[in-house]
Parts: C-alpha cells; structure tokens; sequence
C-alpha cells in the first residue's frame, strides 16, 4: 500500500469533508496505516506458473485457487488485534463493546485451516470465527463489528501476493470478463474509467478490496450479470459531483461505483475512493439496486 499516496490524497479530500465523512476519512486513514505496516513485511510467495496461471482463468477460476498465499496464523492474530484495540478507541463502541473486542480470544478462534479458507471464502471465515466465538446479532459485541476487524486484518496478507499473481500470470485480463477478482475471486469493490485521449476513449478498470488487484473490463457491460445490453445500463451521479458514479442494471438491478479520472481533478488512491464513494451505496440502496445484482442473467 502506497501510504505517501494514501495521506495526499485523504488530505484532499478532508479540505472539502465535513461531519460524519471528515471522521470516517480519519478514522479509515488511521486503518490504512496499520495494514500498510503490516503488508510492508516480506512473506514468500510463490506464483503459479503462466500456464496453470492461464489455464485456471480460461476455466473462470482466480489464481489464488491454484496458488493461494499462506497467512501465518500468530501474525494475522497479531495485525487483528492491533485492528481491533484501534477500532475499540476510535469507532464510537460503547463501554461494554469495547471490553468485549478487546477481551475476544480471536487467537482461540483461529486455526490454520480457516485462514486458508478465508483468502478465497472470507464470509465463511468471518461466519466460522463468530459462530467459534458464541456471536449473535444480539451480542453486545456484533458479528458486523468482527467481520470489520477480521476482513481488515485479511487484506495486507494479500496485496503483496496478488500484485506477484498478476505480473507473473502474464494474462491478458482483458479476456477475463468478470465482475470478480481474478486473483482472489471477490467481487469487484468499485471500478474507474481512465484518462481518455484524442485517439482513444477511457479505458475501464475493476478493482478488488480484499487484494487490491486491478484489471481491465468492457465498457459497456455489467459489472454484476455481464449484460452488455445498453438499454438496461446506464450511469448515475450526486449533483455536483461527476467524477463518483453509480453503474447501474436494469436487468439485474445490480450496481458498481466507478471513479472518472478525467473529472476528478486530483490523484487517484482506490483504497481513497472506496472510501469516498460510500454516499453512492446508500443511494443505490435507496432505490432498490445491490452491490452484488439480483441474479440477472448474461445475455454475452
């Protein structure tokens, strides 16, 4: 994670942010620093080779299913729980929250085998982590504010690999036509649309929260059922703010935020972005669209 690039361009943001999105911004940035620390150590990874790495994605499966990086189990626990004692002094929890996440046996709850599962099925690791826990919706301590510190305490043990994955695939990821991660397999968090130029229209790109991976995707198709029917898509902005949009479907009511670089005015960090754009969910939301579709069918 390029920090540098990270605080230029939170401060940009915070000269404008106000209220409950300036602190949001803070408070994420103070995240940002800890999983930054920690994908700065240097962990082995061994790619697989161009043409397991090829074969795998012509099958439509992510390269982390033949080649998934290992998480050492005392580090992630230890990157958790610093996660979870920042989250517990700057979140807003109450009292009784932050006694419980502070005093949650995660390394209890832990093992090898489920941190293997969760680089490429982190919902059931966040699902089996709670339920090890004795976790309800009812339980002073949620299972939403776990899956916070868990997912969070994931990602640094993954950009470092998925970065290695993508370089040495030597895929041309144009021919992946997927809405998910081509390395880890998770739904794209958010997309931008480059800089266009005299010769040639913007080019649009996908991006992984869990890892981070970047690649290329069609302009004109869904980023959820792959409809590449034009009078079902269509993009959508807050007044006064083109730069952030919503990509939305008809067809399977789905949406994706996207970043146009050529409106923005500033540098791009997509950690930033996924961030920033977090307005554009709640008015997705509001008029019925989900981050992952409906189940509407591809008509490619």
């Amino acid at each position: 994670m390029n920090m540098d690039l990270v605080n230029k361009v939170t401060s940009a943001y915070l000269e404008t942010a106000e209220g409950s999105d300036a602190a949001r911004l803070r408070f994420l940035q103070g995240l940002w620093e800890i999983q930054a620390v920690a994908a700065a150590v240097i962990r082995p990874y061994h790619a697989p080779a161009p043409d397991v790495a090829r074969e795998a994605l012509v099958a439509g499966r992510p390269i982390f299913s033949v080649s998934a990086p290992e998480v050492p189990v005392a580090e992630y626990v230890d990157v958790a729980k610093q996660i979870a004692r920042y989250v517990s002094e700057t979140a807003g929890l109450s009292a009784e929250q932050s006694s419980e996440l502070l005093g949650s046996d995660l390394a209890g709850a832990i093992d090898a085998d489920l941190l293997t599962q969760a680089v490429l099925s982190p919902e059931a690791f966040v699902a089996e982590v709670a339920g090890r826990m004795g976790l309800t919706p009812d339980s002073a301590l949620t299972p939403i504010t776990v899956a916070f510190v868990l997912i969070s305490a994931l990602v640094p043990f993954l950009v470092g690999p998925s970065s290695v994955a993508l370089e040495a695939s030597e895929f041309d990821f144009r021919a992946w036509g997927s809405g998910r991660c081509p390395v880890c397999g998770a739904d794209a968090s958010m997309g931008m649309m480059g800089e266009s130029s005299q010769l040639q229209g913007a080019e649009r790109r996908l991006w992984c929260g869990h890892c981070h991976a970047e690649w290329s995707y069609e302009r004109l198709r869904c980023v959820r059922c792959g409809t590449r029917n034009p009078d079902v898509l269509r993009y959508k902005y807050v007044e006064g703010d083109p730069a952030h949009r919503l990509h939305l479907c008809e067809e399977c009511h789905g949406y994706a935020k996207f970043t146009f670089i050529d409106d923005l005015g500033k540098p791009v960090s997509m950690v930033v972005e996924d961030a920033v754009t977090a307005v554009l969910e709640a008015v997705a939301a509001e008029q019925g669209y989900t981050a992952t579709g409906d189940g509407g069918k591809s008509s490619c």
